[in-house]
């Protein structure tokens, strides 16, 4: 997030295992911190397997701590260097760490990883084009060893893509006919170009995904390596409004009607009584889906102005549970639930208007639980998103 009148930051990673291997030596972790920054650390630790999981996950985990803290990264870096430093001329671990603050300056920090990407209007762009600073910084540890940390720091523009892999993808479709050294960074960075090239828009996830997917195909299928992407989009946010619920006093009515009236970007109604208020406030007229929902979920129905209407509470427990589950932004289940997850998860920037109104055909008004049920569960929805998905959200009780 960098500013909430300019641009949004969408990160995702996608990630395939060695074949054979039951658990992945790479991890990604990403973070929101209060401040607004938005910090991710990709991991990768020596070899493959759970040993090699294990010891990314502590890395990846110490690293975040100290980012968190607003630790120094030569202080960072020392404290994990002297615990997975390793011996010899091996190490237990390699990373990136990108910290990624709100007025736009990202910094990263990268200990014997590949090296970032940055693109700029479709083209990979050299250090000195993007106005990246890039530095070293020796450490010195306990055991004797130095060690070399690459740091950068450079202002993102709209519009740009920072790209992070591991050394699994660079070295993909080694020893074969095509490519016997490997795919390499450069070749890396021109099928990122032309992917850019074809679709300017395309998604960090759907970005990282097909890196990943080429990666797979060089090494015949069959994944010699971890494969990891981590892909960071600077763009315009997508905007998405959910309303679920009667507004407490009826004089708000037309409050609601209007801020859906009003409103840039995708729109969605959880509820049959609050689609039934819009439509009276606005003239307009409610079509219901006759068709059988796949899910069990009450039918959808359509309104003009508003992308979906779905049934309340229960709908929105439904996701809750999804996006609870969910390891990544991608979905591919059918039904109600699942078409409202995706949209949710396909917008950075989503407002909650919740209504506080107890809805007499449901609950007795001695006993509040409809009530208390939609707020809780559009405010854990709205957690996961955020600490989860790394969405912006703001929740407003009508």
């Amino acid at each position: 997030m960098l500013g909430r009148d300019k641009y949004f930051i969408e990160a995702e990673s996608s990630q395939r295992i060695e074949s054979g291997s039951f658990a992945s030596g790479d991890v990604c972790v990403s973070r929101r911190t209060d401040d607004g920054r938005t910090v991710l650390v990709l991991t990768h630790g020596r070899g493959s397997g759970v040993q090699a999981n294990v010891t990314a996950s502590v890395v990846s985990s110490m690293i975040v701590s100290y980012a968190l803290r607003n630790t120094p990264i030569d202080q960072a870096a020392r404290s994990v260097l002297e615990t997975f430093g390793g011996r010899g001329s091996r190490t237990d671990a390699s990373f990136a760490v990108a910290d990624i603050r709100p007025d736009g300056t990202v910094r990263v920090a990268e200990y014997e990883a590949p090296g970032f990407l940055l693109f700029r209007n479709g083209i990979a762009v050299e250090e000195g084009d993007s106005g990246a600073v890039r530095e070293r910084l020796v450490i010195d540890t306990r055991d004797g060893r130095q060690h070399t940390i690459h740091l950068s720091r450079f202002e993102a523009r709209a519009e740009e893509r920072l790209i992070f892999t591991t050394k699994g993808v660079l070295r993909s479709g080694s020893g074969t006919r095509r490519m016997p050294d490997g795919w390499g960074r450069g070749a890396v960075a021109d099928y990122i170009g032309r992917l850019l090239n074809e679709t300017d828009d395309l998604s960090a996830h759907e970005l990282a995904g097909a890196v990943v997917d080429r990666a797979i195909e060089n090494d015949l299928f069959r994944p010699k390596s971890d494969l990891t992407c981590l892909s960071v989009y600077f763009r315009q946010p997508r905007r998405l409004l959910l309303c679920s619920g009667p507004p407490f006093n009826e004089t708000n009515d037309r409050r609601l009607a209007e801020r859906i009236r009003d409103w840039t970007g995708t729109a969605v109604i959880c509820g049959g009584t609050t689609a039934a208020i819009v439509a009276r406030e606005l003239r307009r007229d409610i079509t219901v889906n006759l068709r059988r929902d796949i899910s069990g979920l009450p039918p959808t129905s359509s309104m003009p102005g508003v992308d979906l209407i779905t049934e309340g509470v229960l709908t929105l427990a439904r996701v809750k549970s999804l996006l609870g589950q969910a390891s990544s932004s991608d979905l591919s289940g059918r039904g109600t639930d699942f078409d409202l997850a995706r949209i949710l998860l396909g917008h950075d920037r989503i407002d909650f208007v919740v209504g506080t109104r107890i809805n007499p055909q449901h609950q007795d008004p001695e006993l509040p639980v409809e009530l208390e049920l939609r707020r809780n569960v559009v405010k854990e929805i709205g957690r996961l998103l955020e600490t989860k998905f790394l969405k912006e959200i703001r929740i407003e009780y009508l």
